[in-house]
């Protein structure tokens, strides 16, 4: 009897383990691939998002950002980033001023305000990973209290080809999936990890795209512990545990209920009225 698409067979390597759970995270409704990377919505965002870091850096270099994180251009702009709840929920955490730990030190310092502005704005014109990683280093030795690999999502949304998208459940979904050990609040390992996100988007290109919002939704999807890791040691018990871990997942998202699937449909709608009220706002100030 030939195997069927969905069994789990011993004598798989960990890149065919990892082929099959990505085709069965492509099919699940529920799933950021179809919740978030297909949605039409998602690509309006990146023409608003860019436009909002023009306006943070020109507001930078005319000296007229301020020193408060609350009512700034960049504010809006990270809110644009984190109504995708979908993936960014909480992306606004690592830029809210904390006066107490006086992170991340972008606000009530000039010298690295600028810096922050340079870095946007240099990444912005480039057109190569080279000439990004180079901008990144340039930050990062200047050592930013709180300044972290979180602007990477900026980053995405200037170089989605380049920069893949960055959080704590992304982060944990790739350690996951490849036995490494990224740590957060590191350029270094932020570069470590792109570096591998490449390879495995490369390897299952196919499955994927060229957008590297579709693997960060994958490893946002692992790491939130929706769909389990394949086992680094494919054989035996490992593998078979996992196989039922996945299919739970597969039953999970067969028997999604119409109010979980009517939740997305919400929030889809609430960051689409975000969207064309920002829009609005902006041909009525034009």
């Amino acid at each position: 009897m030939a195997t069927q698409p969905d069994q789990i067979t011993t004598g798989e390597d960990h890149g065919g383990l990892v082929r099959r759970l990505i085709a069965r995270w492509r099919d699940d409704p529920g799933a950021t691939y179809r919740s978030w990377f297909l949605w039409d919505e998602r690509l309006k965002n990146f023409r608003s998002i860019r436009r909002g870091i023009g306006q943070v850096v020109g507001e930078i270099e005319r000296g007229t950002f301020g020193v408060a994180y609350r009512g700034s251009s960049l504010e809006t702009v990270v809110h644009s980033v984190a109504e995708q709840r979908q993936i960014f929920k909480g992306a606004d955490h690592a830029f809210l001023w904390k006066p107490k730990l006086r992170i991340p030190d972008i606000y009530e310092n000039p010298e690295n305000q600028r810096a922050f502005g340079h870095l946007l704005d240099a990444c912005s014109c480039c057109d190569t990973a080279e000439e990004i990683i180079g901008h990144i280093h340039t930050i990062d030795r200047l050592k930013i209290k709180g300044l972290g690999p979180a602007v990477a999502n900026l980053l995405y949304f200037l170089h989605p080809t380049l920069v893949p998208p960055f959080n704590t459940a992304i982060v944990k979904g790739y350690n996951a999936l490849t036995g490494a050990k990224v740590k957060l609040g590191s350029w270094e390992h932020f570069l470590a990890m792109r570096s591998g996100v490449l390879d495995l988007n490369d390897r299952h290109r196919d499955l994927l795209s060229n957008d590297l919002g579709a693997i960060g939704g994958l490893l946002f999807d692992i790491g939130f512990d929706r769909y389990p890791a394949p086992p680094l040691d494919v054989s035996g018990e490992a593998l078979a545990s996992w196989g039922q871990r996945l299919e739970t997942a597969r039953e999970e998202a067969r028997t999604l209920s119409k109010a979980a699937l009517r939740e997305g449909e919400n929030e889809r709608t609430h960051t689409e009225i975000q969207a064309w009220l920002r829009d609005l706002g902006r041909k009525l100030i034009n």
